[in-house]
């Protein structure tokens, strides 16, 4: 009881953090648009939202996610989001910390842990269903190091259902279910008499991610942003360690190598699990997260020891009595965190006032990130955060033209782009005012230029 409590209070303190964030996010507009589509019309599986793609098959693999996304906007507006987001940032620290508390008791060695953690995953406290991800990734965690100390029937169906639903809210699962067969075959080596359960856990976990819209489609948008992640995308390239993300994960994974190297030797059970995760965390800004939260409880064991060897007196994690206050400051900070959440979207960064100067709202061509905004707006884009769908030529002559490249002009006609949205430093909008185009609409933040 007093762990649990301790553990929701720090979730409770993470959620305060989250609640204090604007709602901004440059995808979260076509993920609620996307659940208000699948709600009242089914899943979405052809595009709907663009000019240039329009009717091509896409992607439904974070389809519960947008729904649940929807149903909170619906229930309380655009504090529903904000509050589901400080919700599930709450629920992310509790069960890191949680996974911290296997490597020690002690709440200092515990605090010290998840502090890498809070640093990391403060970047995807996004308002997107990645973030629901990374709660299912924590929480399979946990249940996996329970499994590995009793793989029980009970522990195995657990873990399916978690899976079967990460697989309908985030393509993120796809990690789960790598982490699951590692553990599995490395359980089966270390306990032949154990052999079944292990065996059943791991074809489980893949079987039920076949359970969702897109049958074995679903491995398609985690296996292809693998193999080919699109490095054009901030988020998607490696970490930049002149950011302070980037510190951060340095920091961390150098915290992560002396405790492999300078302390006592690490399971080869716990091995399984870390290496795979960190290697993935290398691989794009989005992933860092991960490296953290796998880390805690190795973390939390060194701190541990080098506490004691300090002298610092152990203590047992803070609670009150009777047992329904011990989570009063849990429930407390979680309350204020729900209170000041914010209640509208903050869209300084799109072009609000530019929509009412548009000659026409067919074929424009809009910058990538203000897409999901427009997407909401009720415009048809060219191109937005999904990304998937343009893949290939569309998403180059984009580019081309937002550079005003060669021939840039050439692109315009044949895509039919009837007016362009850019920036005013954009380059494309430079170069058709030096070519006599019209200019219907400019502010500081954006220009509309009407196609001859």
């Amino acid at each position: 009881m007093r762990r649990l409590a301790f553990a929701l209070a720090l979730g409770g303190v993470a959620a305060l953090l989250a609640a204090t964030q604007p709602l901004s996010d440059t995808d979260m507009w076509w993920h609620l648009a996307t659940g208000r589509e699948t709600l009242a019309n089914g899943f979405v599986r052809t595009d709907v939202f663009s000019w240039s793609v329009a009717g091509l098959p896409v992607s439904t693999d974070q389809w519960l996610g947008q729904v649940v996304m929807w149903l909170a906007y619906q229930v309380l507006g655009w504090h529903g989001v904000a509050a589901l987001r400080a919700l599930l940032v709450a629920v992310l620290i509790t069960l890191v910390t949680l996974g911290a508390m296997r490597g020690s008791s002690r709440p200092l060695a515990v605090v010290l842990a998840i502090v890498p953690a809070l640093l990391l995953t403060r970047a995807v406290w996004v308002d997107r269903p990645e973030l629901m991800g990374f709660v299912f990734f924590a929480a399979l965690l946990v249940m996996l190091r329970r499994f590995r100390d009793a793989p029980r029937r009970s522990t195995v169906v657990g873990i399916a259902a978690l899976i079967g639903l990460w697989a309908n809210l985030h393509g993120s699962f796809a990690l789960g279910v790598v982490l699951i067969a590692i553990v599995c075959i490395e359980g089966a080596i270390r306990d032949p008499l154990r052999r079944n359960a292990y065996v059943a856990c791991a074809v489980g976990a893949f079987a039920v991610t076949l359970v969702n819209p897109a049958g074995i489609g679903v491995w398609t948008a985690p296996g292809s942003h693998f193999l080919s992640p699109p490095r054009d995308i901030q988020e998607w390239n490696v970490v930049d360690v002149r950011t302070a993300l980037g510190l951060a994960y340095v920091a961390t994974l150098a915290v992560v190598l002396a405790c492999v190297f300078l302390g006592p030797r690490v399971p080869l059970r716990d091995v399984a699990i870390l290496v795979p995760v960190a290697f993935l965390s290398l691989t794009a800004a989005r992933q860092a997260p991960l490296l953290a939260i796998v880390a805690a409880p190795l973390i939390a064991d060194r701190a541990d020891l080098l506490l004691d060897r300090v002298g610092l007196a152990r203590s047992a994690p803070p609670g009150l009595s009777p047992r329904v206050l011990a989570f009063a400051p849990s429930l407390a900070l979680l309350a204020i965190a729900l209170a000041i959440a914010p209640s509208r979207p903050d869209e300084h960064a799109y072009p609000a006032d530019a929509l009412a100067s548009l000659p026409t709202r067919d074929h424009v061509l809009a910058r990538y990130e203000w897409g999901g905004w427009l997407i909401w707006s009720g415009l048809p884009v060219y191109v937005d955060g999904r990304l998937t769908p343009y893949a290939g030529d569309v998403l180059a002559d984009y580019k081309r033209v937002i550079a005003a490249a060669p021939n840039w002009y050439d692109i315009v006609a044949k895509r039919h782009v009837s007016a362009i949205l850019v920036a005013p430093t954009d380059p494309v909008a430079v170069r058709a005012a030096e070519l006599g185009w019209q200019v219907v609409f400019r502010s500081d933040d954006a220009v509309i230029i009407a196609v001859r």
